[in-house]
């Protein structure tokens, strides 16, 4: 009797296993953020859990992993800003989306020094919104005229995708939309994170099992 307990115990924990495996497998990916395009959101050194495109409906200011079509082998995370068939415009730190301006919460930061400093640091922050997106305190960041885009028609199943660290992204505003097909899944959580390797390799406990948004 206790042989046959210990079988069909030995199964369900094969079975349970198993099922651990097939979900991370067909909808969960695992991946580690370079670099600092998200900051202050997201921390170079952070990994991130994933959940692949087995999703639903892609909303504003939901952060993504995508790849653009012009460079099909590198994974990217970013923030959609601009959805189909809207017409977006950037002037400055001010996103127009059909010619009503976007709420955001703009923090200014020091200039960006991520390889002496883990995240950037926040100086003053303006506005309201979901999510903040940061831009450095500096006369080198972007003018005006050059951080200028638009206004244009966002083409149908493609979004208009922005890093946080707005003065440090290769995003829509440089590389062109996503199309729908090349979005991989949706960043959930930070299961880890730690300082690269000049600042020690210090595991960054206060940011496991957080959620980001």
């Amino acid at each position: 009797m206790r042989k046959k307990i210990l079988i069909v115990g030995l199964v369900l924990v094969a079975l349970c296993f198993g099922a651990v495996v097939c979900y991370r497998f067909l909808f969960l990916h695992f991946v580690r953020v370079p670099t600092g395009a998200m900051a202050n959101t997201i921390l170079p050194g952070d990994h991130l859990v994933v959940k692949k495109r087995a999703f639903g409906e892609i909303n504003r200011g939901d952060l993504i992993v995508f790849r653009y079509p012009i460079d099909p082998g590198t994974y990217y995370i970013a923030r959609v800003i601009g959805l189909p068939r809207e017409t977006l415009e950037v002037r400055g730190k001010n996103l127009f989306i059909d010619n009503k301006q976007l709420m955001e919460q703009r923090v200014t930061v020091k200039p960006d020094d991520l390889f002496d400093s883990d995240h950037l640091e926040e100086l003053s922050s303006e506005g309201s919104g979901s999510y903040r997106v940061f831009y450095q305190d500096n006369d080198d960041s972007m003018s005006l005229d050059d951080n200028t885009r638009g206004p244009f028609r966002i083409p149908m199943n493609e979004y208009f995708v922005m890093g946080d660290n707005r003065d440090n992204s290769e995003d829509s505003r440089y590389r062109g939309t996503v199309p729908r097909e090349f979005i991989f899944g949706k960043p959930f959580m930070i299961y880890g994170s730690a300082r690269s390797d000049h600042q020690g390799g210090e595991v960054r406990w206060d940011r496991v099992a957080t959620p980001v948004r």
